[in-house]
C-alpha cells in the first residue's frame, strides 16, 4: 500500500476503477436517462470503459451503435454523458478472467456471491430511469437488488433475448456485447432503441396525466 490506505474487502485493491476515473463526478449525467450495467471491468485498469486515453472494445461497439441509432450525437464519452447514459459494472473489482467466468457460471443460477453483493448499484436502481442489464452477472445483481426483476434462468444468448421485460418494464436484458456477433449486436441495439423510445413515450404519458 503506497499511501497507507486500507485494502477493499472485496479485492486486493485500494480503489476500484470507478473511483480512479472519477466516474461519479466526471461522467455521471446531470439527469440519468439510461443506466447500463455490465459484468466486470476485467483485470486491466487501462481497458476500463471510462479511460479516454485507450481504445476499449466494449465502448467502441457501444458508442458506434448508439451513434448509428442517433441516440448520441457523436461516438464519444462526452456525448454519451450528455445523452444521459451511465455505464457501471455489477462487479467493480479488477479480476482475472477465470474468476469472472466462475461468477458468470454461478450467475446462471443466480448464485454469484459477488453479483449479490453489488450494493453500489442500489442508489442508481432506485432512480426511475430505464436500465439495460447486459450479461448474466448483471442479471444476477439486479435480481438480488430489485424484487420486481424476474429470476429467469433462460439462456441469455438465445430467444427471447435480447428483450424488454414486460413484467419489469424499466429493464432491458441482453447478453454482453463482447460475446455477441455483429448480427447479434445489430439486433440488440435495434431492440434497445425501441425499448428506449417506448420508455420515453410512457414517461411523457405519465407526465401528461399529472398535469
Amino acid at each position: 500500500m503506497k499511501d497507507g490506505s486500507p485494502m477493499l474487502s472485496c479485492c486486493d485493491a485500494q480503489v476500484h476503477p470507478w473511483e480512479t476515473f472519477s466516474v461519479a463526478t466526471e461522467w455521471s449525467p446531470d439527469s440519468l436517462g439510461c443506466l447500463i450495467i455490465g459484468e466486470s471491468p476485467g483485470e486491466d485498469m487501462a481497458k476500463y470503459f471510462y479511460n479516454e486515453r485507450r481504445q476499449v472494445a466494449v465502448r467502441t461497439i457501444m458508442l458506434r451503435e448508439l451513434h448509428h441509432h442517433r441516440l448520441v450525437t457523436e461516438a464519444s464519452l462526452p456525448a454519451f454523458r450528455k445523452a444521459g447514459f451511465l455505464f457501471d459494472h455489477a462487479i467493480r473489482c479488477l479480476l482475472p478472467a477465470h474468476t469472472i467466468q466462475h461468477e458468470a457460471d454461478l450467475s446462471t443460477r443466480y448464485e454469484s456471491p459477488r453479483a449479490a453483493a453489488a450494493t453500489h448499484l442500489g442508489p442508481l436502481l432506485r432512480q426511475d430511469s430505464p436500465v439495460w442489464v447486459m450479461g448474466r452477472i448483471a442479471r444476477n445483481a439486479v435480481a438480488a437488488l430489485r424484487c420486481e426483476f424476474p429470476r429467469d434462468t433462460s439462456e441469455i444468448s438465445k430467444a427471447p433475448y435480447p428483450r424488454w421485460l414486460p413484467e419489469a418494464p424499466r429493464f432491458f436484458v441482453s447478453r454482453y456485447l463482447l460475446h455477441a456477433s455483429r448480427v447479434e449486436v445489430a439486433e440488440i441495439f435495434s431492440r434497445l432503441h425501441a425499448f428506449l423510445d417506448q420508455s420515453s413515450a410512457s414517461k411523457c404519458r405519465a407526465c401528461s396525466n399529472t398535469i
